[in-house]
């Protein structure tokens, strides 16, 4: 995409395991004794994720050695006695692991705990791997509005605003919401209000951002929202002490895609105020971290045209992954560059990074080498020249690289362009779309008025029976007639 316990940087990483410094310590056989899975995690781990190494309060640790008058670390001898474990018993009550070390030192681990620890060690890297072991990400093709508007059912993607932000148990709609969005990358909510300056697009925003508990009106801009329609006063989109909510941006927080509506100062320099069709793309690639998620609330659709296009950055990867692997290497390894520039307000920016993010499993240049696809980041509109490396020019081979970046850039249009990846959809009045803008890519054709909101969305590991999945803050947008929320 919450609250992802620090969730959207890259999401749980497989835990990797160097058996050759400590092999003589971490590394047990399995046995049909008590305690033989947990025998399977290095005793240094164990010592390390005990709960007594760690704040009870703030939960960092507390087993860091520092002077305390200067605040240099101590350099620490290596204890042989910490790093071995004496004996494993089982709580009778409890079902849980207590572990004594070598030293004396006892401490005690859930067995769920410890279960989640050895799958992840066992995880080895391979081209299914997902970047969660919780919950597997779905890449998504050939789906209809019909299934895009379904709010029940297994693979259902809507959850009506309603349920999200003012039904008693939200909290459990807020849960299935922040699964959708992990795991399809993009959400429709219907009927969210549009004549409320916003105030309802700040309470999704909240809603999918920020902490897990929400029970400030002053802070969280969902309570507020909550809290102003049980006693029948008007909210406000924006709240001074907000810790959640949408981002600010060059754009504003909440804002329109009618460059009339837009406050004073803000930019308008962006092709989407423009009434021509956009190629598929996520947005402010030229951020060197963009949005997380995007939200997009229609007001008043166009009266011709209007349709809104989105396409599954991820599904289009694994097609370029499995068809094309010369193609995805070459979009894996080559960094593009990507540029705003508006003179007006005086905004330049600039940003850099592959089209594909995935995770590098190994140092050869070969497309298998490839791991799970973290993010995309592709916008040709805000695409600077690609400048060939230094290798390429000192090894006469930049035709070359101008030749495999044309025909891998000429692949990816391809599928972006095939209906197959395509979702189609005339927005309706209310109808909101969260978008993950890292993996997932969108555009509308002679845009309507849209109200649009970005949030910041920190990548972490979903945990759907949490009370926390992401942290992901928001940045809204202004005005509302033919418009969609942006969050990203």
């Amino acid at each position: 995409m919450f609250s992802i316990p620090n969730a959207l940087r890259r999401l749980n990483k497989t835990l990797s395991v160097s058996c050759s410094r400590y092999s003589h310590l971490q590394r047990r056989p399995k046995s049909t004794v008590n305690g033989s899975i947990i025998r399977q995690l290095p005793p240094v781990f164990l010592r390390m994720s005990s709960k007594e190494c760690y704040d009870s309060n703030t939960h960092q640790r507390n087993d860091v050695v520092i002077d305390g008058k200067t605040g240099k670390p101590v350099k620490l001898s290596s204890i042989d006695s910490q790093q071995s474990i004496k004996s494993i018993a089982g709580n009778p009550d409890t079902g849980s692991y207590i572990v004594e070390f070598g030293d004396g030192f006892k401490s005690e681990f859930s067995p769920d705990w410890v279960k989640l620890q050895v799958d992840r060690i066992k995880s080895q890297p391979s081209l299914d791997d997902d970047i969660s072991p919780v919950l597997p990400r779905i890449p998504w093709s050939n789906i209809t509005e019909k299934d895009f508007r379904s709010t029940s059912g297994e693979n259902r993607m809507s959850v009506t605003f309603d349920d999200l932000i003012l039904s008693p148990d939200y909290n459990r709609h807020v849960e299935d919401a922040l699964q959708i969005l992990y795991q399809y990358g993009i959400l429709l909510i219907p009927s969210t209000p549009t004549d409320d300056g916003g105030c309802g697009v700040s309470a999704i925003s909240s809603a999918l951002s920020g902490a897990a508990i929400k029970s400030s009106n002053e802070t969280s801009p969902l309570e507020h929202y909550r809290y102003c329609h049980q006693n029948d006063i008007r909210p406000s989109p924006f709240l001074e002490h907000a810790t959640e909510g949408p981002e600010r941006t060059l754009f504003g927080s909440i804002w329109s895609t009618h460059a009339n509506d837009m406050a004073s100062g803000t930019s308008s320099a962006d092709s989407a105020y423009g009434h021509d069709a956009l190629p598929l793309h996520t947005d402010m690639t030229y951020f060197r971290d963009p949005p997380g998620l995007q939200i997009f609330t229609m007001v008043n659709p166009a009266d011709n045209g209007g349709e809104s296009t989105y396409g599954d950055g991820l599904a289009v990867a694994e097609r370029l992954r499995k068809n094309h692997p010369k193609e995805f290497d070459v979009l894996c390894r080559t960094v593009r560059r990507y540029r705003s520039i508006d003179t007006a307000t005086g905004w330049h920016l600039e940003g850099s990074g592959p089209v594909i993010e995935a995770i590098d499993r190994s140092g050869s240049v070969d497309s298998d080498h490839w791991g799970a696809v973290v993010a995309i980041k592709h916008n040709d509109l805000d695409r600077l020249p690609d400048l060939p490396p230094l290798d390429a020019i000192e090894g006469d081979t930049v035709d070359e690289y101008y030749s495999e970046l044309r025909d891998a850039h000429n692949v990816l249009d391809k599928l972006l362009g095939s209906d197959e990846f395509r979702l189609v959809i005339a927005l309706k009045p209310g109808d909101t779309v969260v978008l993950a803008n890292q993996v997932r890519l969108r555009f509308s054709l002679l845009l309507p008025h849209i109200s649009l909101c970005l949030l910041r969305c920190n990548n972490s590991v979903l945990c759907p029976n949490s009370d926390a999945f992401m942290d992901v803050k928001v940045s809204p947008s202004a005005n509302l007639q033919d418009q969609s929320w942006d969050v990203t």
